[in-house]
């Protein structure tokens, strides 16, 4: 029982690392996410004035062909940290499984234990009653 114990137990750290790896992930994603917003509002901050002020037909184009994946690039971030975030998920349940396992198998070993004592004292016990009813016998009063 207590080689099922170890058993769960390693499956429960393996669990805990790849959930940890994955939120590890999730901040990173999230954080070039956020880099990527941030950068895209200066540069339409930046060429604001430029707009403002007039601007070659092919600089706008190329300035919106830059929005444009400056925005695609955000959208596929987003969608990157959705896919961590269901992953994470995924692993919170396993290793939400795979503590209900390792606390399963603690319960019964803890049984196990608690049985065998009880065993232990009834053995006792009985040497005690035949101990006393010995001495009854050898040594009446």
């Amino acid at each position: 029982m207590t080689t099922l114990l170890e058993l769960a137990e390693r499956e429960l750290t393996e669990a805990g690392e790849r959930l940890a790896k994955t939120n590890q992930l999730i901040t990173e994603a999230k954080a070039q996410r956020e880099q990527l917003g941030t950068y895209r509002d200066e540069y339409v901050t930046r060429n604001q004035l430029i707009l403002t002020s007039g601007m070659e037909v092919m600089d706008l184009l190329n300035y919106r062909a830059f929005l444009k994946n400056l925005d695609r690039a955000i959208i596929g971030q987003e969608q990157i940290v959705e896919g961590y975030s269901n992953l994470a998920k995924n692993h919170l349940a396993l290793w939400q499984a795979s503590q209900s396992k390792k606390r399963s198998y603690e319960v019964l070993i803890e049984r196990e234990k608690l049985k065998m004592h009880h065993q232990e004292l009834k053995r006792e016990q009985k040497m005690m009653d035949e101990f006393s009813s010995n001495q009854k016998r050898f040594f009446p009063t």
